[in-house]
């Protein structure tokens, strides 16, 4: 599993051509489900009918959608170059998340992504973020 949060939100079809991209996979074999949806399935989904699940969640803070990714044999250092680079293409502003604990790296267009740290909060569903102090 991996997580991506969106600064702005996006309609399932711009989620799952971003997917698409980034998985290089038909559109149609992009999943997408909010929460409830998700949580509700009664039946075992079949992996041979798709290459990503994506699940969404609405969030607040530095950003407004937290899209937790479910995919088998999932590279994660290629998912984020591809990320980086999709992102960057799309002009899509986002944080994902890199190797290190806590890190992120923050996606705008126009400029060089920025690691970035999340910073704790009491409240459910808040997302923030610092720049590293690179010393």
């Amino acid at each position: 599993m991996m997580d991506i949060l969106l600064v702005q939100q996006h309609s399932v079809s711009q989620i799952q051509n971003l997917l698409s991209a980034i998985f290089e996979c038909p559109v149609e074999r992009v999943k997408i489900f909010d929460a409830d949806a998700f949580n509700a399935l009664n039946e075992e989904l079949d992996e041979l009918l798709f290459d990503c699940i994506c699940v969404i969640f609405p969030v607040r803070g530095d950003a407004a959608q937290l899209l937790q990714l479910y995919r088998y044999k999932l590279d994660e250092s290629d998912v984020l170059r591809k990320s980086i680079e999709i992102a960057l293409r799309d002009k899509i502003h986002c944080y994902i998340p890199n190797e290190s604990m806590d890190g992120w790296i923050y996606v705008r267009d126009g400029e060089t992504p920025k690691q970035v740290q999340s910073i704790e909060s009491d409240e459910q569903d808040y997302f923030s973020f610092k720049k590293f102090n690179n010393k």
